[in-house]
């Protein structure tokens, strides 16, 4: 029995890159989802190097529960075939975000899950199919959120709280870590993300001469070297 798997890459959002692998591709790695727009609009290519086409299927999720589908957006196509060589573009709409919170990000999951068709050739052979899914972050941003992500960076607070590494976000943005460096070498068992008005108290042995270094991901998915931190 031969094994196809369709191959994910995550792109980033301006441009396809000119070696992909064979399966579905879309073209950013997150989407910033601004209240005051009607809609956030995401693309998805089928490389076409195997010559199949794709059943695609996508929704959003809940990001701390990514089982559970969120009901505060829609995509549209949620399902539709996706032909070798061919796109398409899908549109994620807010549809019930009364309840979201207006001074701070809101963050979910956006999952893109693609299923292959079988080949000429494998039409009378024993061939494994795999359904693979991607999910990147979708950040909903709400009208008249004060600053941006890099001042949100630069408004953490370090601490060497009795003799532990902590941090708190006050501000109202998702700050997606990278890495940390304490000295030059990387920091383990790091939060993926801070979230907004969060405190992290972490087990990282920490004294307030040391040095650290934040490199995080922003808005287009590109990792950004911070000003080294002060701790406070």
């Amino acid at each position: 029995m031969r094994l196809k798997v369709a191959a994910f890459t995550a792109l980033a959002a301006c441009f396809w890159l000119p070696h992909v692998s064979a399966g579905v591709n879309i073209g950013a790695t997150r989407v910033v989802y601004q209240s005051k727009e009607k809609e956030a609009n995401l693309a998805v290519a089928n490389s076409g190097e195997d010559g199949v086409p794709y059943l695609v299927q996508s929704w959003v999720s809940d990001f701390t529960h990514p089982e559970q589908s969120a009901d505060a957006f829609i995509i549209t196509p949620p399902l539709f075939r996706l032909d070798a060589k061919g796109q398409n573009i899908l549109r994620i709409i807010a549809t019930d975000t009364q309840g979201l919170p207006k001074d701070k990000e809101s963050l979910f999951l956006l999952n893109v899950k693609a299923i292959p068709a079988k080949s000429k050739e494998q039409q009378n052979q024993n061939v494994l199919q795999i359904a693979l899914k991607t999910s990147i972050k979708l950040f909903y941003r709400p009208d008249g959120l004060q600053g941006s992500l890099t001042d949100a960076v630069n408004t953490l607070e370090w601490r060497a709280q009795g003799g532990k590494l902590s941090v708190h976000n006050p501000s109202g943005f998702n700050v997606v870590v990278s890495e940390l460096l304490i000295n030059d070498k990387a920091a383990k068992n790091i939060p993926e993300v801070l979230v907004p008005g969060s405190t992290v108290n972490t087990a990282i042995a920490l004294n307030s001469s040391d040095s650290l270094v934040l490199s995080y991901i922003n808005e287009y998915g590109s990792t950004v070297k911070a000003s080294p931190a002060t701790l406070r």
